[in-house]
């Protein structure tokens, strides 16, 4: 078990600069860091679940104060939450947001955010 947090990197994208949270090869126990959303706007996101499930469920949860989390919902109202590979889109103004996995073995499940302000 260890403790993942988010890297970051910048992606061009038609002369655009996109910055990216990736949370690489989370697994069932893992403690999982958040990541603050810097700004006083809400933004619009997206989040992609991928790697290898081994039977786990990952979500996406949001905080204002990082302590007490909340499962998140896309913009139909869907729970945020998968077995295996999607993608999901989702407004917030929270503070923080993380992934959350449970259930599973032998998982390494990477997830990647996207927000725009």
């Amino acid at each position: 078990m260890a403790t993942v947090s988010p890297t970051f990197s910048i992606v061009q994208a038609q002369a655009q600069s996109i910055p990216v949270a990736t949370w690489a090869d989370l697994a069932t126990g893992d403690t999982i860091t958040s990541l603050g959303i810097p700004g006083a706007d809400g933004v619009a996101g997206a989040v992609q679940f991928g790697g290898t499930f081994g039977g786990a469920t990952v979500k996406l949860q949001a905080s204002n104060d990082g302590s007490t989390f909340f499962d998140m919902k896309e913009l139909g109202g869907t729970p945020i939450s998968t077995g295996s590979a999607a993608l999901f889109e989702f407004t917030t103004a929270a503070v923080y947001v993380r992934p959350a996995i449970s259930g599973g073995t032998g998982d390494a499940v990477d997830v990647t955010v996207v927000l725009r302000g």
